[in-house]
């Protein structure tokens, strides 16, 4: 059934869950590949660096458990944006492959 109230489902609901299905799949290709670089899935080795080089020079005189949710919560920020990025990136690139292939 349509999300719009029809019987069977429209064009902007395929739409839609195409969208989602391919979201989900970029999603996947970019874990798998954080999980091929350095054996997790969650940020890139680089942005964990940058995060603890921060937080170090910031967070002196901080106990352990402000230090550590400080890192967790940084953690957690950067790797849903560079996921949403890599996401992003990949659909502009797409797009503009579809563009260069109909010239």
């Amino acid at each position: 059934m349509c999300f719009w109230g029809g019987s069977g489902i429209c064009r902007v609901c395929q739409r839609h869950m195409a969208e989602k299905d391919m979201d989900k799949m970029i999603r996947e290709m970019y874990r798998n590949m954080l999980r091929e670089q350095k054996g997790t899935d969650k940020i890139s080795k680089g942005t964990e660096e940058e995060i603890r080089s921060l937080l170090s020079s910031e967070g002196e005189g901080r106990g352990q458990e402000e230090y550590a949710r400080c890192r967790d919560c940084g953690f957690y920020i950067a790797s849903a944006a560079e996921e949403n990025g890599f996401v992003q990136g990949f659909r502009y690139a797409f797009r503009l492959f579809a563009e260069c292939m109909q010239e």
